[in-house]
């Protein structure tokens, strides 16, 4: 008998004992944690005899249920899944053992981010915010370690996940502005502090509700749906992906977050610019593109959020500018290894009111780990724009679509906003659709590589018939 199958039985024959007895004579704490260790034993059951179940659910709840909880645990759900699909990977024999090329800089990252942590770290909240960024970056590295095949699988169940996700926002938005229909989540944690809605207020003193569900801030709700949709354009095909396309577009929009919808926009444009379309296709794409950004604009609400982007009295593009200016002040002293990863400013909004820290990625990236991290997560935007570029440039136009939006989130939504440095759901967004970069990479190659191959053998075979035909005298 194996040591692991001695575990197992050890688990089988003492766990139910325990959990009963406690559930006997123990009091809620007790019980809390007899429910805990199940719920342990039963992730370790499958961490150990069947692993893809971890990634399938992380691709569920990341896409679901994003900001929840274990049932019965106040452990984050996408974290708890995280470490499970970490520890996994790094127990199993993996079915990719190279690493790419575009993985290089965030393995940089990682390697430099770390640095700073033991440059800078002084209290035990700057492990636990590098521990909860470690995780969600590391599944990068987990995911390209897949089977590609399972890889597109994590993909699509994330896009019916987060379409589910989408169309409950939707539901609560028109029907239930007050957000009461969430507390039927509460077994994941929802519905009892947080917030289901969240609010733009004009400087008329109006307020306008902002789609946002189960991801809880609308902002994060933006780069999450934008995420599903490139996913979607990307795996999907026929009327199932013209649909959830549809939701998910929609589903941005009403987010009412900028930095998510002139993401999407930025990609596009560089799509139909870039991409080789044949006129019919290009012209129905930008007709349909059109249709619906107008059709959004006719919402006013909707309207004022975009236009007040460019007006004086937009308090958000205000505070940035004031951040920016400030941001060199912040950083006296600290430019190589940043400010610290704990900050009381990451978790505490009154605080990070009044510090009014810089809303920019690479910026805030500087602000917590200093240049030596900086300088890795610049060289991760220039992979970006490298791969999305030839992406931009590959016969398929969903790859153009991803390799635009890729490129588009770059340029728009990490200058624009912070969730990816600061939440750690959003990470993990980001690393997954980083993740999917180099798989469409991949992907694009080898269709190049075999429509190259089609076009010799279709040569050579044509030079053999010439040669086989009897001379003409």
């Amino acid at each position: 008998m194996s040591i692991t199958q001695r575990v197992g039985a050890a688990a089988i024959a003492i766990v139910p004992v325990f959990v009963t007895f406690a559930m006997i004579v123990g009091g809620t704490p007790v019980k809390l944690g007899a429910f805990a260790l199940v719920v342990l034993a039963v992730g370790a059951y499958i961490g150990l005899r069947h692993p893809l179940y971890l990634t399938r659910a992380l691709a569920f709840s990341l896409g679901a249920l994003p900001f929840g909880y274990v049932p019965g645990v106040h452990a984050p759900l996408v974290f708890a899944l995280g470490i499970a699909v970490v520890l996994a990977t790094v127990i199993h024999r993996t079915a990719v053992s190279y690493i790419t090329w575009p993985e290089l800089p965030m393995i940089a990252l990682i390697v430099l981010s770390a640095l700073s942590l033991f440059a800078t770290s002084g209290a035990i909240a700057d492990y636990v915010e590098f521990g909860q960024w470690l995780i969600s970056t590391l599944v990068l590295v987990c995911l390209l370690r897949m089977p590609r095949d399972e890889l597109a699988l994590f993909g699509r169940i994330y896009v019916y996940a987060a379409s589910g996700a989408a169309a409950f926002a939707l539901l609560i938005f028109v029907a239930d502005p007050a957000g009461k229909l969430i507390r039927y989540l509460s077994i994941f944690g929802y519905g009892s502090e947080e917030e289901s809605t969240r609010f733009v207020y004009s400087p008329t003193g109006a307020t306008t509700v902002r789609l946002a569900g189960t991801y809880i801030d609308p902002n994060a709700a933006g780069i999450g749906f934008v995420l599903a949709l490139m996913l979607c354009i990307l795996l999907l095909r026929g009327y199932l992906r013209t649909a959830l396309a549809a939701l998910l577009f929609l589903s941005i929009v009403l987010t009412l977050s900028r930095a998510a919808l002139f993401s999407v926009v930025f990609g596009l444009g560089l799509m139909f610019l870039f991409q080789q379309l044949r006129t019919r296709d290009r012209l129905a794409m930008i007709g349909a593109f059109a249709a619906a950004f107008f059709g959004a604009l006719a919402v006013p609400s909707v309207r004022n959020r975009v236009f007040s982007s460019f007006g004086s009295g937009d308090a958000g593009s205000s505070a940035r500018g004031d951040a920016l200016v400030e941001f060199p002040g912040h950083m006296q002293g600290h430019w190589m290894f940043g400010l610290g990863w704990g900050r009381p400013e990451f978790k505490d909004p009154v605080v990070a009111f009044e510090v009014n820290y810089v809303a920019n990625t690479p910026l805030l990236t500087i602000y917590r780990g200093g240049l030596v991290a900086g300088i890795a997560f610049v060289a991760v935007l220039v992979v970006i724009a490298v791969v999305g570029y030839t992406l931009l440039r590959a016969k398929r136009w969903e790859y153009g679509f991803y390799g635009g939006a890729m490129i588009g989130f770059a340029v728009v939504a990490l200058q624009l906003d912070f969730p990816v440095v600061t939440i750690p759901a959003t990470t993990m967004a980001f690393s997954v659709m980083y993740a999917f970069l180099v798989y469409a990479w991949e992907k694009s190659s080898e269709n190049k590589l075999d429509d190259d191959n089609g076009t010799a053998s279709k040569t050579e075979n044509l030079l053999s018939a010439e040669g086989s035909r009897p001379a003409v005298s």
